[in-house]
């Protein structure tokens, strides 16, 4: 929940431009001549080949973005790799850009026509910091589609134990556009999950998200107004929890549910859409609504500014506060208007996760529930674990683990701590793979339930 919040200065998505390159060699030297006319402050240059709509979303910003951009990365040294790749009917490239604090990978997807239809600049890890991980021995992976919507078939992979399953898992991402292996800075947590439990037996699903595979879809559908987390997130968990359970191999063995986040806090939630769902794993998961988190994340971010600048930004908050206590109150017209909306989040979409009471469906289906949580998560934190131990009082299988040294990725950090807006740029750009003792865990918690 939590990058979304945290990413959001340097992650500009989805915005539609438009060119006439139309050969890889041209959409690569487009790329570049964007970033130049992008950080020289030619905003007549980045606009001119734009719709009106989107000009008007950009004019009088692009030298704010930049500023943003050059505040956290620092100064610019150079160009790194580039690659040009097809994507679900899209052109993509990628360039990557090496700042004095960071780097940077600009990404500018290409619509059929030549056009760009998306444009970000986001942190990564440097090409030469990456190591190559390599799957264990006798564990075995295959592509796999997931469909909840004929509409959004989604690509994914299968990892598989040698020899028989003892159980199954279906991993559901945080918030925002994630891959299937929920790459997050130099991390992976979903391929380090799938890998470790597939090496101890089981069978584990993971997708790409719905979001980042077709995001300019949804974007531009009439009914995007409406768009909840079921488009989002729930629907196509429940369609993989159900397609998992129905493999070769799987007959009669359980599926448990994987949610890392925003996964977690919908994991009951998704258990009402798929009832075959034998038990949950919360891992940073949260009792709490959306947007109680997002002011957690923004007091956070407010370390720091001076007197003048704090009394401002808790105004600020005050006011966001105050539109979310109404979520309930509107009317379906009144949640469709943006001067309702909380912190720039569709009224519609929050007032749909307000109806969404996490541990009162925990509490209801009485299936088994593994809570998780890093001690040193500074997004998802304590106060939301202690909380799931407070409202699960009385559940029947509730089972609650918490670990010293893991951050929010359960990755253990090597370094002084980062200011909280350095979480993704600096934090999450070292390799903190998950721990096997995290895995350990999950899987006699799950061998034990899979009897």
């Amino acid at each position: 929940m939590m990058k979304r919040g945290i990413a959001l200065l340097l992650c500009l998505c989805l915005l539609p431009l438009f060119t006439l390159a139309t050969t890889e060699e041209e959409r690569l030297a487009y790329s570049l001549q964007m970033f130049e006319d992008f950080r020289s402050g030619n905003e007549e240059a980045v606009l001119k080949d734009m719709t009106p709509d989107m000009e008007g979303l950009l004019k009088g910003k692009v030298g704010a973005i930049w500023l943003q951009i050059r505040g956290q990365a620092g100064s610019f040294q150079s160009v790194g790799p580039q690659k040009s790749y097809e994507k679900n009917g899209f052109q993509v490239t990628e360039t990557g850009l090496y700042f004095q604090n960071m780097y940077l990978v600009q990404t500018i997807s290409f619509d059929p026509k030549g056009k760009v239809a998306g444009l970000s600049y986001t942190p990564a890890a440097r090409p030469e910091d990456v190591t190559e991980a390599v799957m264990p021995e006798g564990v075995t992976e295959e592509n796999i589609t997931v469909t909840a919507e004929e509409a959004y078939p989604l690509p994914g992979t299968l990892t598989l134990p040698k020899g028989d399953i003892l159980a199954g898992f279906v991993l559901v991402h945080g918030s925002g556009p994630n891959d299937r292996d929920e790459t997050i800075g130099a991390n992976k947590p979903f391929r380090d999950l799938a890998w470790g439990l597939a090496s101890r037996g089981f069978a584990v699903l993971r997708y790409d998200k719905r979001t980042l595979v077709y995001g300019s879809q949804i974007a531009a559908d009439p009914d995007y107004p409406t768009f909840t987390a079921d488009g989002e997130t729930a629907l196509d968990a429940a369609a993989a929890i159900k397609q998992l359970q129905s493999l070769p191999g799987m007959e009669g063995r359980k599926v448990f549910l994987i949610g890392h986040s925003m996964g977690g806090m919908l994991a009951s939630y998704i258990g009402t859409l798929a009832p075959e769902t034998a038990g949950y794993v919360l891992m940073a998961g949260t009792p709490r609504k959306l947007w109680e988190i997002i002011v957690d994340q923004n007091l956070m971010m407010m370390e720091g500014l001076s007197p003048e600048e704090t009394d401002q930004a808790n105004k600020l908050l005050a006011a966001e506060q105050e539109k979310a206590a109404k979520l309930l109150t509107l009317t379906d017209d009144e949640a469709l208007l943006p001067e309702n909306a909380p912190f720039t989040l569709s009224a519609w979409y929050l007032r749909h996760l307000e109806n969404i009471d996490a541990a009162k469906l925990h509490l209801q289906d009485k299936k088994p529930v593994l809570v998780m949580q890093g001690e040193k998560d500074r997004q998802v934190t304590m106060k939301d674990f202690y909380l799931w131990k407070e409202r699960l009082a009385g559940h029947p299988d509730a089972v609650f683990t918490s670990y010293p040294e893991l951050n929010h990725l359960f990755g253990q950090y090597e370094g002084e701590p980062v200011p909280p807006a350095q979480l993704v740029t600096v934090e999450y750009m070292q390799p903190t793979p998950i721990p096997q003792q995290v895995i350990d865990d999950i899987a006699a918690w799950a061998k034990e339930r899979a009897k």
